[in-house]
This record gives C-alpha cells, sequence and structure tokens, in this order.
C-alpha cells in the first residue's frame, strides 16, 4: 500500500512452485522474460488495491518475490497465445535466447552469490501450430557435459552443446550477430538451421537461441568459491542401500533383461516370418502369368488371391465358390472377378493351402468365352 506502506495479508503466504511461467512476447532473452515476471505492477485508477489497513481504495503496488530456490528450475516459456477473435491458440516462432549459466542470486528478495545455475534441459515443440506437432527433450549428462536428444524411442548424441552444432561452424554468425562484441564459444543452436539462429555471448558465458524452445531447465551448480567444480555424482554401491532394496533392484533389473531378451527373440521371429512370408509371396505371384502358348491353366478367385497375398494370416484353403453359378461353372460375368494362373504357379500355391472349390479349365489354343456358360 503506497499510504501506509503494509504489506498485504496474502503477502505473507508463501507459495510453492513447480515452475515459473515466463512471457516471450515481445522479448528476446530469459534475463528479459524474468525481468517481466518479477517487475513492480502499479495497481492505480480504476485498477486500485482495497487496504485492510486503510479501510479504502488506494495505490500500490504488486510483484512477485522469490524466497528460495530448489537445486532445479525449471522456466516454462508461454510460446502459446489464445487468440479471443478467432477463439485458437497460436505459437510463437520469435527466437529467444537464454544461457549456459544463469545467476538466480539476484533474483531472490535476499540477493545470494550461491544460486548459479547451469543448462541442464531443453523441451523443444516442433511444429508450426499449437495443437500439432512432435515434442523432442534435449538432456545433458551431468557426469561429462555430453548431450543427448530424446526423440520417442529413438536417441542419438548431440555431443558437448545442446544443439549439436561445433563451435566452429556457428563463430562466424555469432560474431556477426553480436555486432563486434567479444564472443566465447558460442555455437548455433538447433538441428535446422532455418529456425533457429547462431548463438550470442554473454558475461554468464555461452548463450544459446532458439525458436522452438518452450521449457528450460537449470540445475544448481556444483562450484566452489574458487569455482572449481565438485564431483557430485554418487556412485552406487551395495553398501550405500539396504540390503532389502538391493535385492528388489537386482530383481527389477533381471526381470528387465529377460524381457528385452523377450522381445528381441519374438521381433527377430516376427521379421523372419514377415520375410519368408513376402518369398512365399513372391514365388507364386512371378510364376502366375499364362502365356498363350500354355495348353493348361487355372482360374482363381481374384479377391481369394488378394487376401492370400495381402494377409500376414492367409486362408488356408482356396475357395472359387464366389465365381462359380451353381452348376458349378463360371458365368461370362465373373470374368472380371477371376485370375488365370499358370500350372507352375498352380503347383507351388496347392503345396501352401489346399483346395476347397477350383475351377479348372483346359485349353487348347483357341479361347471362347461361349464355355463360360
Amino acid at each position: 500500500c503506497s499510504s501506509c506502506g503494509r504489506d498485504s495479508e496474502a503477502s505473507s503466504k508463501m507459495e510453492d512452485f513447480y515452475e515459473l511461467e515466463l512471457n516471450i512476447k515481445g522479448l528476446s532473452n530469459l534475463e528479459e522474460s524474468l525481468d517481466d515476471y518479477l517487475s513492480v505492477e502499479a495497481l492505480n485508477g480504476e485498477n486500485q488495491y482495497s487496504c485492510e489497513s486503510c479501510q479504502k481504495r488506494v495505490d500500490a503496488t504488486r510483484c512477485i518475490k522469490l524466497r528460495s530456490l530448489p537445486p532445479v528450475v525449471n522456466f516454462q516459456l508461454k510460446r502459446y497465445v489464445f487468440l479471443p477473435k478467432t477463439t485458437t491458440k497460436k505459437k510463437i516462432s520469435s527466437s529467444f535466447s537464454f544461457p549456459g549459466q544463469l545467476d538466480m542470486g539476484k533474483r531472490l528478495s535476499d540477493p545470494s552469490s550461491n544460486y548459479i545455475y547451469d543448462l541442464a534441459a531443453i523441451l523443444i515443440h516442433k511444429g508450426s501450430a499449437a495443437n500439432s506437432g512432435h515434442y523432442v527433450a534435449h538432456i545433458k549428462d551431468e557426469s561429462n557435459g555430453h548431450w543427448w536428444e530424446f526423440d520417442d524411442e529413438c536417441v542419438s548424441s548431440l555431443g558437448f552443446h545442446p544443439f549439436g552444432e561445433k563451435p566452429g561452424k556457428s563463430s562466424d554468425k555469432a560474431d556477426q550477430k553480436s555486432e563486434g562484441t567479444s564472443t566465447e564459444g558460442s555455437v548455433a543452436n538447433g538441428n535446422n538451421s532455418s529456425h533457429h539462429e547462431a548463438a550470442l555471448t554473454s558475461n554468464m558465458g555461452e548463450m544459446f537461441s532458439s525458436t522452438d524452445a518452450y521449457m528450460l531447465m537449470y540445475k544448481r551448480s556444483s562450484k566452489d568459491e574458487n569455482g572449481i567444480k565438485s564431483n557430485n555424482i554418487v556412485e552406487a554401491s551395495n553398501s550405500s542401500l539396504p540390503r532389502h532394496l538391493m535385492d528388489e533392484i537386482d530383481a527389477l533389473n533381471a526381470s528387465c533383461v529377460n524381457e528385452c531378451g523377450e522381445y528381441l527373440s519374438k521381433k527377430d521371429n516376427l521379421l523372419a516370418s514377415i520375410q519368408e512370408r513376402r518369398q512365399e509371396v513372391k514365388s507364386v505371384i512371378t510364376e502366375a502369368p499364362a502365356t498363350p502358348d500354355d495348353d493348361s491353366y487355372f482360374w482363381i478367385s481374384l479377391d481369394w488371391l488378394r487376401q492370400w497375398a495381402d494377409n500376414a494370416t492367409p486362408p488356408s484353403s482356396i475357395d472359387n465358390s464366389p465365381i462359380q453359378c451353381e452348376h458349378g461353372k463360371v458365368p461370362a460375368s465373373k470374368v472380371t472377378s477371376m485370375k488365370r494362373l499358370s500350372a507352375k504357379a498352380w503347383e507351388k500355391l496347392l503345396s501352401k493351402v489346399r483346395i476347397f472349390s477350383i475351377c479348372w479349365i483346359l485349353f487348347l489354343r483357341i479361347v471362347s468365352l461361349t464355355r463360360f456358360a
């Protein structure tokens, strides 16, 4: 309250959060978004504050203050905006820059120098629309600084930079973007150069830029006061966990190995079965054409042949009843519903399935449709 100087009762209540939702519309980098998020809003005019102490509406200010921060801080970038006129969402595809290392100590209500965070993961939305697209994650292995891309079941290495491009490839771009500002290890920031810009450099180190990043994850740095990074990776050992937990973990690991082995075995068997089935169909189809010089050939239902060739589990017997009349012959109207097979193809087909109903016709040289009466 600008009159009595007191904070509201709600200000004394601290709320926990899972992530900070930051605006990016009209903002170019993470520092600007944080400034916007923590900015002081003036409440005046029609938007005056009703002060409990003053018992009236007065001018006041409102803002968000960070009291403490967790080991991992998530920044949700508001890539999607609602359009009231069309009642639809639109994706903001403007380039947004963020540092490889972030000082959050100055953002606390009580500033501290022990809140330096390192970029640990980037979640990316690929696609131009808000209601469609594909999500991938770029995650850094904290034990060695190596970055990996997780794209559904596909995991690929990105090297030591979050977007997979070596510094040498983007140094020229970075110099151009920074307009002569000295750069230090600046890198390009995406797999698709048409959707990402070259990285810039700030006083905190590397700067990266992306048009698709929608969540940034920063992990609190393990460097000591002298700037030496301590090894915070705890090696698992049998003595670090109770015996019953180790037994359960070993059992789960063994079960996982067995399931993976069974899956691979089923996969190999299925692929072999598919390949065998393809060869089976191919062996018949390649021999199917009957030449005009053939003295004998066989007619078969075209629908049945398609079912046999296309299905993974083919019918077990040949059925020509759909193309036959009640007398067991083939009417002329069914000519387009049947296929002529050579004797060689017929023999191969018979070796794989049994006969339910067939139509066998012997031709000497001349064929007349009147024979299908």
